[in-house]
């Protein structure tokens, strides 16, 4: 009954099963990003899963239960013990808002009217024609009446409540389906968790076993690239979280504690986030100035964003290359592209995945030009890196040799004998982990 197809037939197949899965995709787009995230959380939490299986002796479904159980707790305490901290930094902001815009107006006057007549090189120009009309609708300003009074609120509650009736059902809507959202990709993440191992083993199984070796070998280097981003932007968004809270309340910076958990979320984002993470800070250092030094208020910004300053150039020069290393070394322009790209492709998700996206396909670009060109298709220099909680400790793992094209074939038969006979020393709960290598 065996038959071999043709060349022919093999293409069709082929194309036919590529166009079936772009189809797929597409229709499946909506809930696209929550498998995403759903993946991503899975990953995230593996090294717990395992640590649970390898230290605890647990079984698999037991593990995922009390990590999943564990973030349920985190997720509910966190804002419970957040929450008045943050309300008390907010009180701490104190500008007012009359006082700024009076200034404000008073200073638009004096720069409009100091450039009514300009004179360049003996030339004098009359911009009376674009500046008088500006100052008579700066006139008319009045910073007092551009804040309501209690009268003017207590009056407009009426029209706000019939207006609230009506965004009601939407804001209910909403709150609904962010519900839903969030338990489906709960639900996705525990099933993705409870399957890793036999879904890393039919990935393996897919790849013809000439190129298991090499098959390996990449994945284990794109399982680098996303470990390293993701234990590396946790760590450095409490790193420089704490930082920038630490800082900012030593410098007298109001609302310290919200500055420090933005600059730690704003960490998503690479270059891009510590760069917006510093402007609410100095508005403020500008606008309100500082409870401890006594400085003006211009002084005071500047020694703000040095602060800031000072702050990049350590992440950027001592915490990442030591959190991340070489996984994700990319151009700054290159992931600022990725960024803006991302962002307006898949939004807040898209410009967050930017950065190892970017640096997957940078391994597989190199490994394919290197097989193009009949190169080894690994530098030398590279190893496979072991996830933390993947490693068993009770049995010594010998170190994978670097496969070539040439000795592909034989590499995967002595690597897969090897790994069979590893796995028959290991506990359950190690070859369940070591299943996802």
């Amino acid at each position: 009954m065996e038959t071999e197809w043709s060349e022919a037939t093999k293409r069709t197949v082929a194309i036919a099963i590529a166009l079936i899965v772009v189809g797929v995709l597409y229709i499946s787009r909506p809930v696209l990003p929550f498998i995403i995230v759903a993946a991503i959380l899975a990953f995230l939490l593996n090294p717990v899963v395992c640590f649970f299986t390898l230290r605890l002796r647990m079984p698999r479904w037991l593990a995922v239960i009390l990590t999943y159980l564990l973030l349920l707790v985190a997720m509910v305490l966190l804002p419970l013990i957040l929450t008045p901290a943050i309300i008390d930094a907010v009180r701490d902001i104190d500008i007012d808002m009359v006082e700024l815009l009076d200034k404000t107006t008073i200073w638009l006057r004096h720069s409009l009217e100091s450039i009514r007549y300009v004179e360049v090189l003996k030339f004098r120009f009359d911009l009376s024609p674009v500046v008088n009309p500006a100052l008579e609708t700066l006139t008319g300003v009045m910073p007092g009446a551009m804040i309501p009074s209690p009268d003017q609120i207590f009056n407009s509650i009426p029209s706000a409540l019939e207006m609230a009736t009506g965004v009601a059902s939407t804001v209910v809507g909403t709150v609904l389906w962010a519900i839903l959202a969030f338990l489906f990709t709960l639900i996705y993440s525990i099933y993705l968790s409870l399957d890793l191992p036999q879904l890393g083993k039919a990935f393996a199984e897919l790849v013809p076993a000439p190129y298991r070796a090499e098959y390996a070998h990449l994945w284990s280097l794109v399982r680098r690239v996303w470990g390293a981003f993701f234990r590396g932007q946790l760590i450095l968004a409490l790193i420089i979280g704490t930082t920038v809270g630490v800082g900012t309340a030593a410098l007298g910076v109001p609302g310290a504690l919200v500055l420090g958990i933005l600059a730690g979320l704003l960490e998503a984002l690479p270059n891009i986030g510590p760069i917006l993470a510093s402007i609410p800070a100095i508005l403020l250092a500008l606008l309100q100035g500082s409870s401890v030094l006594p400085v003006s208020n211009l002084v005071f910004a500047l020694i703000v964003t040095l602060f800031y300053v000072i702050v990049q150039q350590l992440e950027n020069n001592i915490i990442v290359p030591r959190l991340i290393g070489q996984a994700l070394e990319i151009h700054p322009t290159l992931v600022m592209a990725g960024v803006v790209v991302g962002a307006s492709v898949g939004g807040i998700l898209g410009a967050f995945m930017a950065a190892p996206v970017i640096a997957t396909g940078r391994v597989l670009f190199q490994y394919a030009y290197n097989k193009i060109l009949g190169r080894p298709p690994f530098p030398l220099d590279i190893e496979p890196a072991i996830s933390p909680g993947e490693e068993v400790p009770a049995v010594e793992r010998p170190t994978p040799a670097i496969p070539s094209a040439v000795e592909g074939e034989s590499l995967g038969a002595e690597s897969s004998a090897g790994a069979d006979s590893e796995r028959s020393e290991q506990p359950r709960g190690g070859r369940e982990c070591v299943g996802l290598d």
